[in-house]
């Protein structure tokens, strides 16, 4: 009704949402570290708390999106679009998630299930292709991607007292992670990741901690369990800082029940 009086269109998701004050949202959790949400057009993201129990900032809210992705025979990777109206659920929104499931179609007709998870503070996402629709000609994949924003776009570093305040922040970054052939490797704020980082990545990313000065002390800690890995890539090279992606891919192979998770939790 609302909508209509505003002359705004209906939304096209699928999922249920929750009511007010968690209106569009299809399922929430909030403790005194984060929150983490899933809206109606199955959209996640992940809100650390500062000290005063608020948000942060929300333009450090970190994405977590579902992905079905094309590989190329040259090698690129084109991530297909959700498609709204396609999205459903047996399961009804809620603020008090523990095991919820959902599924849905991309560009092309592949549809894929998502299954998020909630306990003591944990969250565990995952899910699998469920059929290629069109998509026959080339290999697809199921994924989940965490994005970490620019942190510091609204440090100044406009002189050398600045700039040098801002080196030092970078210097006590940290990127830390176990790599499934047992490496461990760190990163600083202003180490690169780029499209193909294998020096850093190996052959997968088995658990990662992240400890950004600018999220006020909180700590975010990943993991990939059995039979899945995470990567660390950006489109472009550029220092982790500036931004950086977490992808996270299922071995369907492996793990055909779709039983592999990527959990995360702040500390």
């Amino acid at each position: 009704m609302l909508a209509s009086l505003l002359g705004l269109a209906p939304s096209p998701a699928a999922l249920p949402e929750l009511k007010d004050p968690w209106f569009g949202q299809f399922l929430t959790h909030t403790n005194k570290k984060f929150s983490f949400g899933l809206n109606s057009l199955a959209e996640g993201k992940l809100t650390p708390m500062g000290k005063s129990g608020k948000p942060i900032n929300y333009q450090m809210v970190l994405p977590v999106a579902f992905i079905v992705e094309e590989i190329l025979p040259n090698g690129r990777v084109v991530a297909k679009k959700i498609l709204p109206d396609t999205l459903a659920s047996s399961d009804a929104a809620t603020a008090k998630p523990g095991k919820v499931s959902f599924h849905g179609n991309v560009t092309g007709g592949a549809s894929f299930e998502g299954h998020v998870e909630v306990e003591h503070g944990v969250v565990s996402v995952g899910g699998r292709l469920l059929d290629p629709g069109t998509l026959t000609k080339n290999p697809l994949r199921f994924g989940i991607r965490v994005t970490f924003p620019n942190a510091y776009r609204s440090v100044p570093q406009h002189d050398k007292r600045e700039l040098k305040a801002f080196e030092a922040l970078l210097k006590e970054d940290r990127f830390s992670m176990v790599r499934s052939d047992e490496k461990h490797v760190k990163l600083t704020g202003s180490d690169k990741i780029g499209p193909e980082s294998t020096g850093v990545n190996g052959t997968g990313i088995a658990e990662l901690k992240v400890a950004v000065s600018a999220y006020q002390g909180k700590v975010f800690e990943f993991a990939a369990t059995h039979h899945s890995k995470m990567e660390l890539w950006n489109r472009l090279e550029q220092a982790v800082h500036q931004g950086v992606v977490i992808n996270w891919y299922p071995d369907p192979a492996q793990d055909p029940d779709a039983k592999a998770r990527l959990q995360f939790e702040v500390k």
